[in-house]
């Protein structure tokens, strides 16, 4: 779940009821649960009003006045469990444990569609780290410098891609290097490999307006080593010169 979004799970136990729990976010109908179904969606995040009301036809009290208001932080999942007690509206939030046993058995419910303006495509971001090791010969980028194994690997990272590129907004190749050697040149070389690679996924069918590339030098390593050049060092290093693929995805679970 991207920082800018919340993901809610909001879910109805096994109870014997015979009406429906209307949903609403912001005063808006969102689904309508019956015993055992949950719906999950996702919402900016911020303040927004979730509530859940039994049989509340035909004055639909969730959508005339809403009552319960709550913040809800970016790139969290909150799982609340519909009230089904007269009179009671606001959701019951759960946490760790019991929070994923209590989805266990119910069907996702997806009869009814959302009104809800506030809830929108959830998004997601998938990160693959390639070791440019495996890429790139040591110390090269270029698109000639690509090793066997290398290409090989994109291929696989190329079908992986296309399986759901319909699902995809966007995807940033992100060059790394290690801290041995000039900022400048490894500020370059990092730059290099990640154009590189996004030329690959070019070449393989992926649209060229999704793929965007940047480097960022030594600026964010994994391990912490020295910087001469040595054997030991250069070896200690390799987990820093990477080449990552952050994915965007939406995921239509509204």
């Amino acid at each position: 779940m991207i920082g800018s979004q919340t993901q809610i799970v909001m879910y109805r136990g096994l109870d014997n009821g015979k009406e429906a729990a209307h949903v609403y976010i912001d005063g808006e109908l969102q689904s309508a649960l019956m015993p055992g179904g949950y719906t999950a969606f996702c919402v900016p995040a911020g303040e927004h009003s979730v509530e859940s009301y039994i049989g509340d036809a035909p004055l639909y009290t969730g959508k005339r006045n809403p009552q319960a208001f709550a913040k809800f932080s970016g790139g969290q999942t909150y799982v609340l469990e519909a009230p089904v007690a007269a009179g009671q509206s606001t959701p019951i939030v759960h946490t760790g444990k019991d929070a994923d046993q209590s989805l266990q058995g119910l069907r996702k419910q997806i009869h009814v569609i959302s009104r809800a303006s506030s809830v929108t495509p959830c998004q997601t971001v998938t990160k693959l780290s390639l070791r440019s090791d495996v890429l790139f010969h040591f110390g090269k980028g270029g698109y000639n410098d690509l090793t066997g194994e290398g290409r090989a690997e994109l291929d696989r990272v190329v079908q992986e891609i296309k399986q759901g590129q319909e699902q995809i907004k966007g995807i940033e190749v992100v060059g790394h290097a290690d801290p041995i050697g000039k900022a400048a040149a490894n500020q370059r070389l990092s730059q290099q490999r990640a154009e590189t690679v996004r030329r690959v996924l070019l070449e393989q069918g992926i649209q060229s307006e999704l793929v965007h590339a940047s480097g960022r030098g030594s600026s964010e390593p994994i391990v912490n080593c020295g910087v001469t050049r040595t054997a030991a060092n250069i070896a200690c290093n390799a987990p820093n010169r990477r080449v990552e693929l952050v994915i965007g995805n939406v995921r239509n679970d509204g």
